[in-house]
Order: C-alpha cells, then structure tokens, then sequence
C-alpha cells in the first residue's frame, strides 16, 4: 500500500466530456484530483513540466519536487519497484 496522491490534468476538454471520463473509469478518491485548467494555465504546467505527449507520467517526491525518473505504466514491476523505493 503506497502513500500516493494523484494528480490528473485535462488538456483542451469539454467539460462534460473531462466529468463523464472521471465517472466511467472510476478514477476519484480521497487521494484523487482532477483539474480542467484553462489553456494559459494548462500550456504553463505543460512548459514547466517539460510535457510533450499524452498521457504523460511525473512524480514529484513529499515535499513537492519534480523526479528526475522514468515512470512506464505498462512496466508494472518496475513502477511497483520505484514506488516502494520512494515510499520508504
């Protein structure tokens, strides 16, 4: 069981569209937060986070900096391995 807060950010979505995806996959919680941001705001988390492709993986560690790491989700092990190296 990991200590995760996770962070979700629509790019260019209607707002019912970005609600009936959050609801049809069941992607909300207690640890959960989705913002639809405006596109001048959306385009400067983009820049800072140096985000060129959807969908795009960061982790930040507790105090709230960027990771210098690589996260696959389609490498389940290895993903579960970093998790557990930043979770200790």
């Amino acid at each position: 069981d990991f200590d995760i807060e996770y962070l979700y950010l629509a790019n260019n979505s209607p707002q019912d569209s970005w609600e009936n995806v959050i609801k049809e996959y069941n992607v909300s919680g207690d640890n959960v937060a989705h913002y639809n941001l405006p596109d001048d705001q959306q385009a400067a988390i983009e820049r800072y986070l140096d985000v060129h492709s959807f969908p795009t993986y960061k982790l930040f560690d507790r105090d709230g900096n960027l990771l210098d790491v690589e996260v696959n989700p389609r490498d389940l092990e290895g993903t579960a391995r970093l998790l557990e190296q930043l979770n200790r």
